[in-house]
């Protein structure tokens, strides 16, 4: 965008995956919405999206869906990424 109406994908990203385990982009200075949990992958716009296709089915899913963080913990800890096959 230009420098008047900065987008804010064109800011730090980080990948956020739902209980569906579909990934999306999302501010990295933001946490994520209600239901929707930390990959554990930041950077810019492209590399999170080049990480996602390496990573994802072509419906944006997770291969190899990480479990979500317990609840019961109160850690502000990020999920690992999910291991390439």
């Amino acid at each position: 965008m230009s420098e008047e109406y900065p987008d804010w994908q064109d800011e730090p990203v980080k990948v956020v995956y739902n209980h569906e385990n579909v990934c999306s982009i999302w501010p990295a200075d933001r946490e994520p919405p209600a239901g929707w949990f930390e990959a554990g992958v930041s950077g810019s716009k492209d590399e999170c999206l080049n990480w996602a296709e390496q990573n994802c089915d072509e419906y944006c899913r997770l291969k190899s869906p990480p479990q979500p963080p317990d609840s019961s913990q109160n850690s502000a800890s990020s999920v690992p990424p999910p291991q390439s096959a």
